[in-house]
């Protein structure tokens, strides 16, 4: 029973005519080593009239079992790989670079947010140093910004958040509005010496 997890356990004992007198008794141990449910809340008697005979005593909080249950299964809320690839390519790296720092702060990672933020901006100086000298392209660019998101994914998210973590996806609402407030404050800002010319 050291092995199952609490769900299984949970099955097992809502399935007492499947498993035997020390299988349902060895769950009921299990349960509350791990404080799922309170020493003695459960007993279990073992006549010969079989595992109908499962006492329930008053102190068993049904509620709270499930809802210590529900807890475990919570996920984080973090902003999606599909989410950072679109600001990335979209805007730059340093935007999906923002998106993945605030999943960090999320997952309390403060080294690798540290390494998301030098790895962003350092990137993305890079690429606009080398844009200058290559030839202007939008292809070069969503080049540059792939190189970028890959990094970010396949190097900084499974090295520091795993592969297959699961987790709800975050709204990204609020950081497209600031992207294209952020995008537009540029574009003005390039186009005002001709504006005002």
């Amino acid at each position: 029973m050291l092995k199952k997890s609490n769900t299984e356990l949970e099955h097992i004992l809502e399935d007492k005519i499947t498993y035997t007198d020390e299988a349902i008794q060895a769950v009921i141990w299990e349960l509350e080593n791990r404080n799922i449910i309170e020493k003695g809340a459960i007993t279990h008697d073992f006549s010969p009239l079989g595992n109908d005979n499962l006492i329930e005593a008053e102190a068993l909080d049904i509620e709270h079992f499930n809802e210590v249950s529900s807890k475990e299964r919570v996920l984080p809320t973090l902003y999606s790989k599909r989410a950072i690839q679109g600001f990335t390519i979209f805007f730059s790296t340093l935007f999906g670079a923002v998106l993945l720092m605030s999943n960090f702060k999320k997952m309390d990672k403060p080294k690798a947010r540290m390494e998301v933020l030098v790895f962003g901006v350092s990137y993305t100086f890079l690429t606009i140093l080398l844009l200058n000298y290559l030839p202007k392209t939008f292809f070069l660019t969503m080049v540059f910004n792939l190189v970028g998101y890959a990094v970010l994914v396949e190097y900084f998210w499974n090295r520091s958040l795993g592969k297959e973590l699961q987790h709800q996806k975050k709204e990204i609402t609020k950081p497209l509005m600031i992207s294209f407030l952020i995008l537009g404050l540029l574009v003005l800002l390039q186009f005002l010496p001709s504006i005002l010319a």
